[in-house]
């Protein structure tokens, strides 16, 4: 297969049509339809769906697809090793996750990584669990930690941890002294939690109808910071978090977790994601050693 034929067709599965992949080549349409065309031919097979208003790969198209990016990922992998011996470039590392991991547990693995690989720069995007799966898919990012409901196509899961929801609140909170707490005892008390679209927020309103109890949350947001601070300042709230998101920090500041004893509660895990079948660049893969001690560390 020639790399011509490949460039070219990578260039419209990427834009969805023959004119935006001429543009961003810089050559005529023809051009690009003839290079498509004449790999389609010696394929024998069809890799797209002309229709009125773009290019829709099909079956074949999309594994095809699939196996350029990988190339192109490993390709400028490799030159960014050479690149990195020649000429002692920096390294970069780029990765996604939710608020609730960006908040304190990846920063803390980030600089602990930091300061064994000073040269090596890390790039963060905040964002919600399903594009970050997205990004790492599409190879914007090396790596991506998700609170996931099921496994998505495309990406390889390289670990998965228990993120059950739980209970946050004072030390000296009237739950404190309970072992577990079931969905009918958070009743009466002001509860803080994500906002709607989350995983944990769809979870809790599952949990809630199962028990036959409406609970309305007093504070909802985004920022699982700004939900830690108001249980902290509250005396009585209640926030729902995962025991990983708040690790290292619930205990130095007067705080407790409590487990609730309702099942749908602990569907949710959180997962290490990486681009399913690529070759990681070695610091890619320093990072993920210490990530997966971090975590294991966590879990026990």
């Amino acid at each position: 297969m020639q790399e011509l034929h490949l460039r070219y067709f990578h260039s419209v599965a990427k834009t969805g049509s023959l004119s935006a992949a001429a543009e961003e080549l810089h050559v005529a349409v023809s051009a690009v339809s003839r290079q498509v065309t004449n790999l389609e031919r010696s394929l024998g097979i069809p890799l797209f769906i002309r229709r009125p208003r773009g290019m829709e790969l099909t079956e074949a198209g999309k594994l095809l697809a699939a196996y350029a990016l990988r190339n192109q990922l490993e390709v400028e992998g490799v030159i960014s090793d050479m690149q990195d011996v020649m000429q002692r470039q920096e390294q970069k590392i780029t990765l996604a996750c939710p608020d609730g991991m960006a908040w304190h547990f990846l920063p803390r693995v980030i600089a602990c990584f930091a300061a064994q690989h000073p040269s090596t720069r890390v790039e963060l995007q905040v964002v919600e669990s399903s594009r970050a799966s997205a990004l790492v898919k599409a190879g914007e990012v090396d790596i991506a930690l998700t609170f996931s409901l099921a496994p998505d196509i495309g990406v390889k899961v390289l670990s998965s941890h228990n993120a059950a929801i739980r209970a946050l609140m004072s030390e000296d909170h009237p739950l404190a002294a309970s072992a577990v707490l079931d969905m009918a005892s958070l009743q009466g008390y002001p509860l803080a939690m994500s906002l709607g679209g989350s995983t944990m927020r769809y979870l809790f309103d599952v949990a809630c109808s199962l028990a036959g109890v409406k609970i309305a949350p007093s504070f909802s947001c985004d920022s699982l910071g700004a939900i830690y601070t108001m249980v902290s300042e509250t005396p009585n709230m209640i926030a729902l978090c995962s025991a990983i998101s708040v690790s290292g920090k619930v205990e130095r500041e007067g705080l407790v977790l409590k487990p609730i004893d309702e099942p749908q509660l602990a569907l949710r895990s959180l997962q290490v994601q990486v681009m399913a079948e690529r070759r990681l660049p070695p610091p890619v893969e320093a990072f993920l050693d210490l990530l997966q001690r971090q975590l294991e560390e966590v879990r026990h």
